[in-house]
């Protein structure tokens, strides 16, 4: 009996062998597509965003910190306050490092690629990514995922500056302010000289077809929303970090009751 069973053993093992093979390659394939997509997107605008906004959160929570110290010390406000040079000096102490921390959480920019690809590959199939990502090199498709960019960076900065988390004109926060407004300017002169698009008929098709429109939503929304989160934690741990230096700032407030 054992004769006659084990040609089927053997021929039921090739074909889940093959079929195994055939997963793993549609697999790959799909990886392939899927980084293509995202390597095709500049992230300059999250990134520089991301820049402004934990930069002026961890000046918010330095400030405020300094503040409240300050009024439980019984100091005058007009003259502890960010002409001060006791202030500042305890300002200084307590901002070390946020420079750092957002040279290498936020200045990279690969958290963005991390969190864009993992959505891509949970929202599209393999075929879905390549015809996003064939699309993106052609002339009409770079244009079109430029202002795809410029939309999510939009939408990002809107919430920000709506809700009083991104302010110009920030003491401290000047220079990622200024490269901010650089990244704009040049993320938007790719496209502003064109404003129709429907001369290229395969924007047409890449806007009305079913990947191109999935696309957009995950981009419009979790995108967004990822981009979101990623920089509030990042701001989180800044104002952590502050928070547990307090210490730094009672001998600046020392020195500015003797003066």
């Amino acid at each position: 009996m054992k004769w006659k069973i084990w040609p089927a053993v053997v021929v039921a093992g090739f074909f889940v062998s093959a079929a195994i093979a055939e997963d793993q390659s549609v697999e790959e394939l799909k990886r392939d597509a899927v980084l293509r997509v995202i390597e095709a997107h500049d992230v300059a605008l999250p990134v520089y965003i991301g820049r402004v906004y934990v930069k002026q959160a961890a000046l918010t929570a330095a400030r405020e910190l300094l503040a409240q110290k300050g009024k439980a010390a019984g100091l005058d406000r007009k003259r502890w306050n960010m002409d001060s040079p006791q202030w500042q000096g305890a300002e200084h102490d307590l901002m070390q490092g946020t420079d750092a921390l957002i040279q290498r959480k936020v200045a990279s920019g690969y958290w963005v690629q991390e969190a864009w690809s993992e959505q891509v590959a949970t929202i599209l199939n393999g075929e879905e990514a390549d015809e996003i990502a064939v699309h993106f090199r052609s002339e009409g498709g770079e244009l079109q995922r430029r202002v795809i960019e410029w939309f999510v960076g939009e939408l990002t900065l809107q919430t920000y500056t709506f809700t009083d988390r991104v302010k110009y004109g920030v003491p401290g926060s000047e220079q990622e302010m200024r490269d901010l407004q650089i990244a704009t300017y040049e993320a938007k002169s790719h496209f502003a000289p064109i404003y129709d698009l429907t001369k290229y008929d395969n924007n047409m098709r890449f806007a009305a077809s079913e990947a191109g429109i999935k696309y957009f939503k995950m981009m419009a929304i979790q995108g967004v929303s990822l981009v979101h989160q990623h920089l509030e934690e990042v701001a989180q741990e800044a104002r952590k970090t502050i928070a547990s230096r307090a210490a730094l700032v009672d001998p600046y407030i020392e020195k500015e009751k003797k003066q």
